[in-house]
């Protein structure tokens, strides 16, 4: 039953409605298909490339807990207006900037970054808590699974097209003929046709503005709950009294604190190996002009995923879900050992399915089990385990690799050692997801004082752990 004093259902539902639209073009980046060639194309060096995406990385995880304490703090619908500028603000400086190896180029990318990683801090978590109180200002929790599968199956078709549209976009070749039959005049030159994803995305920062802006902030209801207030330097502070709040409550209820570990494990695992994902197509003679349409039917994977995620996630528990998402990653994991030419693309999809599966996985366990009032911070806790995860498999993967090429043998040509070692560091994704696994197991016996929550099928009710 909806609350009496809270908003009226039909904005309830438009915050739903808008939560879905915010995922969809707020992830809908036409120039993921061709991310490192549109740096290297603007005038970066490798080297800057590498450098841009550590601070991208390391501003979202600064930024990513005290962010979602803010959003309890000040209101949700604040955060998600703040990324939605910030989106359009980073769009907008790709979109100027000169192009060519410059001093000036790298400092807006510089810019760019850490916005960019600002943004996705900002987003993080406060989307999902804005949309799951409106579900229950309706009296609709347990919809709540059916919310996540419908957008990630919106999500994912809006993928799908961004993949195909961002790699086409970005080719001089296709959009001149494009052009050419519109009109036989028209011709650009490739320091333009370059840019057209960021311009994409620069649009559609203006539709995640006008959503965000349109969103009805629900205020956070449970035990002293915190209402949003103007943003002051009390406010500011206040962020770290609420994280230390959460935290504390986390380690309390250790079946979430068990969920986060668990998505830690699999993600990382997963997210380092599809980083190198194009590495692993090209060593298996799929040539890159299929990468784009590889990259879309992934995407359109997440549909049955999810799908599959509901199905579990009411049927099953907790911990056998963990089992079966480790199966299915591990399998994957095997399989690219092998390196099948074309085929082996098969195996990717275990890796390329656990993001979404994790996502939505523990979403469902996180929202269910947290108070809305600090909703948002402990979502925001598991986005930050997630970013150090996959940082810390970037950090061993990075050893390994310098290890490996000190042990190869002299004489090989640059590509056939790059190549080379690739093949042998593949080996090492079965075995740390296995390390990693074993420690999360150990962790759940050891520590969870209810273990039985493990256990438990479907939406059950809130308890201690």
């Amino acid at each position: 039953m909806t609350r009496s004093d809270g908003p009226a259902p039909e904005i309830l539902e438009g915050n739903l409605r808008r939560f879905i639209w915010f995922r969809l073009f707020f992830n809908a980046r036409f120039y993921y298909p061709v991310f490192t060639i549109l740096y290297l194309d603007y005038g970066l060096s490798l080297e800057q490339f590498a450098i841009l995406n550590l601070i991208w990385a390391l501003t979202i995880v600064l930024a990513e807990v005290p962010s979602g304490a803010l959003a309890d703090l000040i209101g949700r619908k604040r955060l998600l207006v703040f990324a939605a500028f910030l989106m359009f603000i980073e769009m907008g400086l790709l979109t100027v900037v000169p192009i060519g190896t410059s001093t000036l180029l790298f400092v807006v990318f510089l810019i760019n970054r850490i916005f960019s990683g600002l943004a996705e801090a900002a987003a993080s978590g406060a989307d999902e808590a804005l949309a799951y109180d409106s579900l229950k200002a309706l009296g609709r929790e347990k919809d709540w699974p059916h919310l996540l599968e419908k957008t990630t199956r919106v999500v994912s078709i809006g993928f799908f097209v961004t993949m195909i549209t961002g790699a086409l976009s970005y080719d001089e070749q296709v959009m001149n003929t494009f052009l050419g039959f519109l009109n036989k005049d028209w011709e650009l030159q490739k320091e333009t046709i370059i840019r057209f994803p960021i311009i994409l995305c620069l649009a559609t920062s203006c539709i995640v503005i006008f959503t965000t802006l349109g969103m009805r902030e629900i205020e956070p209801t449970g035990e002293q709950a915190p209402k949003a207030e103007r943003l002051g330097w009390r406010v500011i502070i206040k962020p770290f009294k609420q994280i230390l709040a959460a935290a504390g409550w986390t380690l309390n209820h250790r079946f979430v604190l068990f969920v986060i570990l668990a998505a830690l494990a699999i993600d990382s695992v997963a997210r380092q190996f599809v980083v190198l994902a194009s590495e692993y197509y090209r060593i298996i003679d799929i040539p890159p002009a299929w990468f784009g349409f590889i990259g879309a039917g992934m995407s359109l994977l997440g549909i049955v995923n999810a799908r599959i995620s509901r199905y579990l996630v009411t049927h099953h528990s907790p911990f056998f879900n963990y089992l079966v998402l480790s199966a299915i990653l591990l399998v994957g994991l095997t399989g690219i050992l092998f390196t099948i030419p074309w085929f082996g693309v098969f195996f990717a999809i275990g890796a390329f399915a656990m993001m979404g599966m994790v996502n939505y996985q523990s979403s469902y366990y996180i929202n269910r089990e947290v108070d809305s009032s600090k909703r948002a911070t402990v979502l925001s806790f598991r986005g930050l385990a997630l970013n150090l995860g996959l940082g810390l498999a970037s950090l061993f993967y990075t050893g390994l690799i310098a290890a490996l090429k000190a042990r190869e043998e002299a004489g090989l040509s640059p590509e056939a050692l790059q190549e080379s070692v690739f093949i042998d560091s593949l080996k090492a994704f079965p075995v740390y997801f296995l390390f990693l696994f074993a420690l999360v197991i150990v962790f759940g016996r050891m520590f969870i004082r209810r273990s039985q929550l493990c256990f438990q099928v479907g939406n059950e009710s809130k308890s201690p752990s």
